[in-house]
């Protein structure tokens, strides 16, 4: 699989975490995996053919051409993948979209959802801009036209964007009670607007963020220990990790892992 990534011009910072673009061909019996728990917010827009999904164990159904994936706070989604890969991947800052468009973020989490039911005519904009481009670079150059429009009809940045890429930023391993402090806010508004904002309770997203992280380090070295990578990702041990899969993912690392292996996945 041939992947490309760029970060955001600065400008737009705030909003993107990067670009990437992953490209390849699937053998006829493909790939398949669980959508883990994770932190992330992402807007796929499928150049090649789509996957297709299967939700709590229902039919098997094709993702929309574009579409707008939540943060995951449990695995209800199985994805399934063949033929020609080719997508362009924008993952986002965790409080974007509701910046962008006013979503509450809630709406979306454990979801995937068509961009046009997200982001109205305007994700037909992005859609057609990034089709219409040859190659990656100006695949990004339309992309970050179109946010740059969407950041100057935006709202203003407040406290509980820089809070929720501090947490992404250190991995999860700041306290919460420090976050709200800074905010200023008492503690039940801070997590309610949090929240809203970024779809997670504050303490549920920095354990999606722990949670990644540790899946992640697994999956670029796989032959580190993993009493070596919980510990680095700030679990107390190999049990408190083991507990956190059933919570999230509900099977234990032995059984998921594995198949978790294949996932196409940004890296942040």
């Amino acid at each position: 699989m041939d992947v490309r990534r760029r970060s955001p011009h600065p400008e737009l910072r705030s909003i993107v975490r990067s670009f990437e673009e992953r490209r390849g061909t699937v053998s006829p019996g493909g790939l398949t995996w669980p959508l883990a728990a994770r932190p992330h917010q992402i807007i796929d827009i499928y150049l090649g053919d789509p996957f297709r999904l299967r939700i709590d164990g229902g039919p098997l159904q094709t993702a929309p051409e574009t579409v707008v994936v939540g943060p995951q706070a449990a695995c209800r989604t199985q994805l399934y993948m063949s033929g020609e890969v080719h997508i362009f991947n924008i993952l986002l800052q965790p409080a974007a979209l509701n910046r962008l468009v006013g979503i509450d973020m809630t709406s979306l989490v454990n979801e995937g959802i068509a961009a046009s039911d997200v982001l109205g005519k305007r994700a037909l904009l992005l859609s057609d801009t990034v089709r219409s481009a040859v190659n990656f670079a100006t695949r990004v150059a339309a992309a970050e036209r179109w946010f740059g429009m969407m950041l100057d009809n935006s709202s203003a940045e407040d406290g509980i964007g820089n809070t929720s890429r501090l947490m992404l930023a250190t991995r999860g391993r700041v306290r919460i009670d420090a976050l709200v402090k800074q905010s200023g806010l008492s503690p039940r508004h801070f997590q309610r607007r949090f929240t809203s904002q970024v779809g997670l309770s504050p303490k549920l997203y920095s354990r999606t963020i722990r949670f990644d992280a540790a899946l992640t380090a697994h999956r670029n070295e796989p032959i580190k220990s993993w009493t070596r990578i919980v510990h680095e990702a700030g679990y107390f041990d190999q049990a408190h990790f083991v507990r956190e899969c059933h919570a999230l993912v509900g099977v234990g690392p032995s059984q998921f892992v594995g198949e978790w292996e294949n996932i196409i996945s940004p890296d942040g």
